[in-house]
């Protein structure tokens, strides 16, 4: 049975993982001998039942509706990389926790994915905003108890005015404003309700199965439900026409894919799936150039991986070198240096995670609010106005935080359909002064 792309580029990434650390021991330990059986490859658990087909798997590629025929049943791996959130198998949930993330996720798939919700979904989704504007007091409390991503520390957040400016961006049709919204407030709560190492608060039902591929892929990323949403991409790029047939949304569709491996802080498999994606073949120059550009970023991640642990001054000046060479390569086509460019975004996510001082800190977040610009399609990381809000509550009264001031009112003034929150952009102003 031929391996589908997640599957070669674990279980290759497992075997650059195995190598690695027997490396490592080898080095540390030299005089002490190693079993023969500790570099065989992982044994494969037994095959589970693949999510079901599509209504029409023969369809043209449009936005909505995904192609490919069903896919084969997909081997999970054992030991299982970790590419999603935890489900909380110790405590209940909430139910007001569980009511809110449901209608969240009526959003998500209404107006969070590419297609633009038609006239019979307006009363559902009026009706999940009443239910998470009415649920927010009672549900932010327990989401910010709880927050762990180190942007959302910094960040003054009013859950029920955000869905109030969602309900009235919609309202006024202008729903790419809406989505921004959505793809944020969803960030916040996410970010906000992972409790630890193997709970999480708000816990999201599965979409509908007749929904199409690419927009189960985006809902899964959404909801940090990263393997299912690779499978979800590898499904659409399926079709051997797709790439030809609309190259642009081909492209984005595999830079979400490869951004979702570089999320999940695994460069092997970054550079494996770069790998079995320019195996298929049957691409143009350009798609094969770019892809190939993908695959010598990745790989020269990898011997980056196990080298010295690096310091938040050392980590700073790292990523402005790998957001220089993005910049380079980005001259040849606009997806070739988005790689480089997710790539300290990781990096600068490992500096605000670390020990280093509130100043380090601030610079780190003004560097990942102007990669984060270059990045409009990709939502896996915060947008750029997080980042900025962050860089001026880090250090106050600085001159990053004056920057960062300037750079926020610039961003959301170029920004289509988005209205500056006045409020909070005076509290910021303040803090700079």
């Amino acid at each position: 049975m031929r391996y589908s792309f997640l599957q070669l580029a674990m279980v290759l990434a497992m075997e650059w993982t195995s190598r690695a650390a027997w490396a490592q021991q080898a080095a540390t330990v030299p005089t002490s001998p190693v079993p023969s059986s500790s570099t065989s490859a992982p044994a494969a658990a037994s095959p589970k039942a693949a999510l079901p087909p599509l209504a029409n798997p023969n369809a043209p590629v449009t936005l909505g509706k995904s192609p490919g025929a069903p896919p084969a049943p997909v081997k999970p791996l054992e030991p299982k990389a970790q590419t999603s959130v935890p489900l909380s198998t110790t405590a209940p949930v909430r139910p007001a926790l569980q009511k809110f993330s449901d209608n969240l996720a009526i959003l998500l798939l209404s107006i969070g994915t590419y297609t633009n919700p038609g006239p019979e979904q307006r009363n559902r989704i009026l009706m999940a905003l009443g239910h998470l504007k009415n649920l927010s007091r009672e549900v932010q409390p327990l989401l910010t108890l709880n927050a762990s991503d180190p942007v959302l520390r910094y960040l003054s957040w009013d859950l029920s005015k955000q869905f109030l400016r969602i309900e009235a961006a919609f309202n006024a049709g202008t729903i790419n404003y809406a989505r921004y919204l959505l793809r944020q407030t969803t960030q916040y709560c996410i970010g906000s309700s992972i409790q630890g190492k193997n709970q999480v608060a708000l816990q999201f039902p599965d979409p509908p199965l007749n929904l199409g591929e690419l927009e189960k892929a985006e809902y899964f990323s959404a909801t940090k439900r990263y393997e299912e949403a690779m499978l979800a991409y590898e499904r659409v790029l399926g079709d051997k026409l797709f790439k030809s047939k609309q190259p642009e949304l081909w492209e984005k569709t595999v830079t979400n894919l490869m951004a979702t491996t570089i999320r999940i802080r695994n460069t092997h498999i970054s550079l494996e799936m770069a790998s079995a994606l320019l195996e298929e073949g049957g691409y143009s120059n350009i798609q094969k150039e770019m892809l190939q550009s993908w695959r010598a970023s990745a790989k020269a991640w990898t011997a980056e991986s196990i080298g010295k642990k690096l310091t938040g001054a050392d980590i700073l000046l790292k990523a402005q070198q790998v957001i220089d060479k993005g910049t380079q390569l980005s001259a040849r086509g606009a997806s070739f240096g988005s790689l480089e460019y997710m790539h300290a975004m990781s990096l600068l996510n490992e500096l605000t995670l670390s020990g280093e001082s509130d100043a380090l800190k601030a610079k780190g977040f003004q560097l990942s609010g102007k990669t984060s610009e270059k990045l409009p399609s990709i939502f896996l990381w915060m947008h750029a106005d997080a980042y900025y809000e962050a860089c001026v509550r880090a250090k106050p009264h600085s001159p990053e935080a004056k920057e960062c001031v300037r750079l926020l009112e610039t961003f959301q003034s170029t920004q289509k359909d988005v209205v500056l929150d006045t409020d909070k952009f005076r509290q910021l102003q303040d803090l700079a002064k």
